[in-house]
Formats: structure tokens, sequence, C-alpha cells
């Protein structure tokens, strides 16, 4: 399966390279005059189609391994940065960071902020969730949709009280529809370091993973420092989190739906999960990616559709889950 995955995303990448309006003809040429130092030309390959085919490729690996992450650690298939209040706590403070305009000056403002709203609002679920016993599931379900819609509801108030500002609002929408135009180096050099970061720290304790995934005094028992490994990987979540919504903006329930098919197919172990996490996620939106340009969709993102394909897939694994609960 990895092999077949890894030609579907090496077809995916040379696509998305290739397809455009510019001949390629024109463009090859303007890259070899590039490359020779000879000219500081824009150039359709070097300057937007390879930067956006980096950012698409972190962004689905990132928020498919924080959704695997999260599933994990706490042992519920329907969490992810979307359901747990993850990725509003992250869109609320860049869009503060956007308002006041500190990312003309301060580009890194973005992600910065990006990465602390999300494990602020991750921890303060997490606490507002736990009791004596540990995390009940149902509760922390139920805590992250209450603070996802609090921290949401601030938002579009903030956003609503400035809706004169037109230039801001047009901004805003178009970076919290999650699109991937217009995608630039600067996008790039945002959100790489903290993917790579990331993942990198998601491999690093994937045997740990696996452990907590049993519970807490099963993992203790093992060896394992539940406290410590438990914040080092709510800091990974974060920082896969932020970086996608910094560079892409909202792309809700993708962190939800991927992981779950991988999981029904591979099983629950995260060492078998994590590569395919990172290839499925990069071809899944690079494939969608392609789908509205091909098609010249302009109506809608990628943020838009992940957003109904997850919601409904969402209501499928309610239907499920309530269906299992009458036969027993």
């Amino acid at each position: 399966m990895k092999i077949v995955l890894t030609i579907l995303l090496f077809l995916c990448c040379c696509m998305t390279l290739y397809l455009g309006d510019t001949p390629w003809d024109e463009i090859w040429n303007g890259v070899q005059v590039r490359l020779n130092g000879k000219a500081v030309l824009w150039n359709p390959l070097l300057d937007e189609r390879i930067p956006r085919l980096i950012v698409i490729l972190s962004t689905g690996a990132a928020m498919a391994v924080a959704g695997a992450v999260m599933q994990s650690l706490f042992h519920n298939p329907l969490a992810s940065p979307s359901i747990l209040g993850t990725s509003c706590g992250g869109t609320l403070s860049i869009v503060i960071v956007m308002i006041f305009g500190w990312q003309i000056n301060h580009p890194y403002a973005i992600p910065i902020a990006g990465c602390t709203g999300c494990l602020a609002a991750l921890l303060l679920v997490y606490f507002l969730s736990r009791n004596q016993s540990g995390v009940h599931l149902n509760q922390l379900i139920l805590t992250g949709i209450a603070v996802s819609t609090l921290l949401l509801a601030i938002q579009e108030a903030i956003i609503y009280s400035l809706r004169d500002q037109w230039q801001l609002i047009q901004t805003l929408t178009e970076w919290e529809a999650g699109s991937t135009y217009d995608r630039s180096w600067k996008h790039v050099h945002m959100q790489l370091p903290l993917t790579l970061i990331g993942l990198a720290g998601c491999w690093i304790y994937r045997k740990e993973i696996d452990i907590l995934a049993l519970g807490d005094e099963e993992a203790k028992n093992l060896g394992v420092e539940v406290t410590k490994i438990r914040w080092r990987l709510f800091l990974c979540v974060a920082l896969l989190t932020g970086g996608a919504i910094s560079a892409v903006g909202v792309v809700s329930f993708f962190g939800l739906i991927l992981p779950h098919m991988i999981r029904k197919l591979t099983g629950p172990k995260f060492e078998q999960m994590f590569p395919l996490c990172v290839i499925g996620g990069g071809i899944t939106l690079a494939f969608l990616d392609l789908t509205l340009r091909l098609f010249e969709i302009r109506a809608f993102s990628i943020g838009n559709i992940a957003a109904i394909l997850g919601g409904l897939f969402f209501l499928i694994i309610l239907t499920e889950a309530k269906k299992k609960e009458s036969l027993c």
C-alpha cells in the first residue's frame, strides 16, 4: 500500500507542477535563465507552483498526523484539532494579529500566534474535561465542542464589529476559507519549519503514543513518563496545526477523516499509521487542489470542501456509534 500511495503522491506532485495557464516550454526556458543568474523575473514554477506544492504537502501531512496523535492520546476516534477547539484557538489568535496588522512588519507573528492559540485551546479543553479519574471521553468531546463554539463566536463578533473595513474583511474571509491560491515562499517559511519539527517529535515518541493509548496507568507501569510525554506531544500537535493554519487557513475536519480511515486499514499502531498519514494527507490535499484547478472551480476552496465532507463523515461516525449502542 505504501508503494501505491507513494506513486499516487508522485503523480499528484508532477501534475501540480505541470498544470497551469503558462506553456511549459516558456516556463522551463525561464527556469534555465533564472538558474544561470541571467534574470530575476517572476517564474510560475519557481515562485508559485513549487511553494504551493510544499504548502499543500505540509498541510496534508501536518493535519493528518495531528489528528492521529490526538485520537491515540484521548482514546477517541472523534478527537481531532477541529473537534477539540485547537484549530479555533489558532484562528482566533491569527485574526487578532491580522486586525492589528502585526504581520506587516513581523511576518512570523502569524505562525507564532497560530501555534500559541492552538496550544492554549488544547490545554484549556484538556484541563476542563479532566477529573480525578482522568479524562472522560464523552466529556472531552463535549468540552471541545463548547470551547470551539465559544472561540468561534468571539472571532465572528470581532470580525462583525470591523465590517466597515472592507479590505481587512476580504483578507480574513479568504484566509478563513482555507485556500491554496497565491501561496509563495513566504508561506513555506512560515509553515515548513514548524511542520518538520512537529512531525519529527511525533515520530520520536511513536512508541510512547502507542503505550499511552492503553491508558495512563498501564503507561506508567511500563515506564512512560506520562505527563512529560503528553505535554511534548501537545506541543507537537500545536506546531503542526498552527503551521497549517498560518499557511493555508482553516481546513476543518481534515484531521478527523484521514486518520480514522487509515486506522481502519492499518490498525491502531501509530508507527504504521504515521507514514500513511504523511503520504495520504499530501495526496488528498493535492488531489483536491488539482480538482479545483482543472475544473476552474473558484466558488469553493479546499477548506470549504473539507468542511462539507468532514461534516458528513462526522455524522456517519455518530450514526454508526448509535447503531452499535442500540445493538448492545
